[in-house]
């Protein structure tokens, strides 16, 4: 018996460290220790972790056609956990965050709109929190913003994603 305990440490920090893992839970955006004050979450999501360094939106390349609210090109960065939602066609997990760069039609930046999944935070908009910031960082509309909600909200079966399905 006193031979196992060892393997059984191993295969209980093993399947911990794959359920963490499947769960997205490194991949994430911890919004506990981040918090939602507008102007600390955009040092965190420019600064602290940086949208630029994550994946494009899945088979779509930076300054792409847009249109309506996000002007005429834009390009979507994921985070991992939005990636592998997108990707494995599981619908948009929790903790998943979108930052789309919207830009004129001279190309030149023109705001960031960004979407951020909370589990229970606003069940009747998909549980997004929707935050759009000036090129500097000034904070134009957060929460639970009606121009975001009335647009997405025409895909609320694809979880209030425009851009392609993910369910």
């Amino acid at each position: 018996m006193k031979k196992s305990w060892p393997a059984f440490i191993i295969l209980f920090l093993a399947a911990h460290i794959l359920y963490a893992q499947d769960e997205y839970m490194p991949f994430r955006c911890d919004v506990k220790r981040v918090g939602l004050d507008a102007e600390k979450f955009y040092i965190y999501f420019t600064k602290d972790t940086p949208y630029t360094s994550w994946q494009l939106w899945p088979e779509k390349e930076k300054l792409r056609r847009a249109g309506g609210s996000h002007g005429d090109f834009l390009t979507a960065y994921v985070n991992p956990a939005a990636y592998r939602s997108i990707v494995n066609k599981d619908g948009m997990a929790f903790g998943s965050l979108i930052v789309t760069e919207n830009y004129g039609p001279d190309k030149k930046l023109k705001e960031l709109a960004v979407m951020l999944r909370i589990k229970g935070y606003s069940p009747d908009a998909g549980d997004w929190y929707w935050l759009r910031y000036s090129p500097d960082g000034k904070v134009l509309a957060e929460g639970r913003a009606g121009n975001c909600i009335s647009c997405h909200g025409t895909n609320n079966d694809n979880d209030y994603i425009m851009t392609a399905p993910v369910k």
